[in-house]
């Protein structure tokens, strides 16, 4: 059986660090009405990265402040994605409130707005996927997922939603927040 590498391990020459979400507003609720959210506690975030335009490909991966990147502990996981362009912010009104409804909702009572209220940080990573894939090309031991690069793509799936699944495939149920499996047709590119 072929042991997949970790992906994530290698990605801290090309990962940035984008947002650290602070905490949960202690009174302050939004509502995003055009997609039936209401009353949300507000996410306080810090930026520190200008928001990924249309048409860029990224992953993004969640953990713990001050978590080492190149070895994650099993509670460090705390969700994977992708995007091609930046719609973490959201609320009626807000310009600068993290809404992800996918992260946010978590895994049952383990979510975002439960792990900040125990007093920590969640730091937001992102790497875009036109570096990944150059470290990629550049690195022997990641040699396996050259494939990746040469996947059909559409705008759902971009080269970043490849290396998404592909953390999926690979650590399957590791992730915290993340409670779909990766695609099942991409099985089969890493048959062994």
């Amino acid at each position: 059986m072929t042991t997949l590498p970790n992906l994530i391990a290698y990605l801290t020459p090309v990962a940035e660090h984008y947002l650290t979400l602070l905490r949960v507003h202690p009174s302050k609720r939004y509502n995003y009405a055009t997609r039936g959210y209401f009353d949300l506690p507000v996410i306080e975030v810090d930026q520190h990265g200008p928001k990924c335009k249309r048409g860029e490909s990224w992953l993004y991966f969640a953990v713990p402040a001050n978590a080492g990147l190149t070895a994650l502990a099993p509670q460090e996981r705390l969700y994977v994605g992708a995007q091609t362009q930046d719609r973490m912010f959201r609320g009626d009104g807000l310009r600068n409130n993290y809404h992800h409804a996918e992260m946010r909702a978590g895994n049952g009572s383990d979510n975002p707005a439960s792990f900040l209220a125990s007093g920590q940080q969640i730091t937001i990573f992102r790497a875009p996927a036109y570096q990944i894939q150059a470290l990629i090309s550049e690195t022997p031991a990641l040699g396996l997922l050259r494939v990746l690069a040469e996947q059909p793509r559409t705008p759902k799936k971009h080269l970043g939603w490849w290396y998404e699944q592909y953390v999926l495939h690979s650590e399957p149920r590791q992730w915290r927040w993340n409670t779909a499996a990766a695609d099942k047709s991409f099985a089969k590119l890493f048959r062994s």
